[in-house]
């Protein structure tokens, strides 16, 4: 769509649909190109999603997250392993999917109606699990966050929950960055968090050292 129809479509102003695509298009979600008008008015700019994706928002009492997730699997394009259970199913679901017999339109209906079924069960089913293990997450986080607030100040509270959930260690200068925080308070916060704990956890925490 160019941007006179997005307006209409979604019911907020021109400029501002301006304004949040091209947002979008700085972050890469969306792409532009020009087509020639009809109508000999200047080419207009379409918009289109840049790739496919799942963004998933995760909020609580305890943490909020945001995951974008590029929707291309390698076992759909290079399939070569079915060892694993989950791959057997997903690659069962994936060859129904584009095997769906070409017959008349009813046949192609109930064909596609049917794997979509299957597939929006298999999603539900996952999803189902995935916010268990979301709930267990919390109360987890709700007990660090018991922990952090009894015996450490405000910023060492904040180093010590990024250093506990981040998948990977960060330099100083990178966790001032992240916090926007002066590093020579970082370093001092460090520095009494280290006081407190083994040195096991010092080397998991912060690898640096």
């Amino acid at each position: 769509m160019y941007f006179n129809q997005l307006a209409k479509e979604i019911g907020i102003g021109q400029q501002s649909i301006l304004r949040h695509m091209r947002s979008l298009e700085d972050g890469g979600f969306v792409k532009t190109y020009e087509e020639k008008s009809n109508l000999g008015a200047p080419n207009r700019k379409y918009y289109c999603l840049s790739s496919t994706f799942s963004l998933t928002i995760s909020m609580s009492q305890d943490s909020f997250s945001i995951a974008n997730n590029q929707l291309i699997k390698k076992w759909i394009l290079d399939n070569n392993n079915d060892n694993d259970d989950n791959n057997k199913q997903l690659t069962t679901l994936y060859k129904n999917s584009k095997s769906i017999p070409k017959g008349s339109v009813n046949d192609e209906i109930t064909s596609v109606r049917k794997n979509l079924v299957s597939i929006e069960n298999e999603i539900s089913d996952l999803e189902t699990r995935l916010n268990d293990l979301r709930v267990l997450k919390q109360i987890i986080l709700r007990r660090l966050h018991k922990i952090g607030k009894d015996n450490f100040e405000h910023l060492e509270r904040r180093i010590l929950y990024r250093a506990i959930t981040a998948q990977s260690s960060m330099s100083i200068s990178k966790l001032a960055g992240v916090l926007n925080e002066n590093e020579s308070h970082i370093k001092d916060s460090v520095s009494i968090l280290q006081k407190h704990l083994n040195k096991d956890n010092i080397r998991m925490l912060f690898s640096w050292n």
